[in-house]
């Protein structure tokens, strides 16, 4: 009598596992992941900083009157720098978008494998043996 209540527990405790535990540690990693991958894209700081100069490239020479060589000079100079580290920051946005994307598909594909695998399993054992 008690081997039939040990089975029914242990069909129960597997179901308890492979429907709830196993798929709140799948979203457990995942949110691992994203996490870590927000901190290597850090797309706050980088909406932040969009405009601002390519590793800091300024000209911080003194000026003396009015040159207008030396202010065109200083401004195409501000301009293109800020211009290098707008495209690089928007294509580091991208990257890690891209990269975040990837990562959430590949998880909803993961559980949605998970929990067909039993239903897949189970067809495929049916045509193996009608296949006999």
């Amino acid at each position: 009598m008690e081997k039939t209540h040990t089975k029914k527990s242990l069909i129960a405790l597997f179901v308890r596992w492979y429907y709830l535990e196993a798929p709140i540690g799948i979203l457990r990693e995942y949110a691992a992941y994203a996490r870590a991958f927000a901190e290597i894209f850090p797309f706050l700081f980088l909406l932040r900083t969009l405009f601002s100069p390519w590793k800091n490239i300024v000209d911080r020479s003194p000026m003396h009157g009015i040159d207008l060589k030396k202010i065109t000079e200083k401004l195409s100079l501000g301009l293109l720098a800020c211009a290098v580290g707008c495209v690089v920051r928007l294509l580091t946005m991208v990257m890690g978008l891209t990269i975040e994307l990837l990562l959430l598909i590949g998880t909803i594909a993961y559980l949605m494998i998970w929990f067909t695998f039993p239903i897949l399993f189970v067809l495929g054992s049916l045509y193996c043996i009608q296949s006999l």
